[in-house]
């Protein structure tokens, strides 16, 4: 029987990384940031290291790919307006998120962001979702990428992992899963 769907070249995208000798270089720049973003840095570290033993070891199923955005009985969102301060903490963690994975030993992809970055706010009780979708350039392979978005209903919904997201079209969530 004939495969339904035909080959479609699929290629990991390259992930960008910083030269060991740059990052050495970039030391000095760390202790101008102060204790807080040393801090955020540190932390973003630790949880994508978190969140790459956790992908290697758990389904997604369990992993909870792709987050549904938490309905209230009636159908609309459960997700509260974010406070400023939450708003900040959320820009915090993005940037945390931006700087860390070039600078780390291992792969740190687009889905190992959003975990980490999921669970980071996670702990901070502002409520997250990772995002999935598909854009297929002209003549080129299909690309997958993944996005954490925070939905703030008093604000447009932010991106806080994920980067351009032109041209990707995200898979929707059906209700039963």
């Amino acid at each position: 029987m004939p495969d339904p769907a035909p080959d479609l070249p699929l290629l990991r995208p390259p992930q960008r990384k910083v030269p060991l000798g740059q990052a050495i270089c970039e030391i000095p720049k760390l202790f101008r940031i102060g204790p807080s973003g040393l801090f955020d840095l540190l932390r973003a570290v630790a949880e994508l290291a978190l969140a790459r033993y956790l992908l290697a070891r758990r389904s997604v199923r369990q992993l909870g790919i792709p987050g549904k955005a938490p309905t209230l009985l009636n159908g609309a969102h459960s997700f509260v307006p974010l406070s400023a301060e939450q708003r900040a903490i959320v820009a915090r963690i993005s940037y945390a998120m931006q700087v860390a994975p070039p600078r780390v030993p291992w792969r740190s992809d687009c889905l190992v962001q959003c975990l980490a970055a999921r669970r980071w706010l996670g702990t901070l009780g502002i409520p997250a979702r990772v995002s999935i979708g598909v854009k297929r350039e002209a003549g080129g392979p299909l690309l997958a990428h993944a996005w954490l978005v925070v939905d703030d209903m008093a604000a447009s919904d932010t991106v806080v992992t994920g980067g351009d997201l032109s041209g990707f079209s995200e898979f929707q969530v059906p209700p039963s899963l």
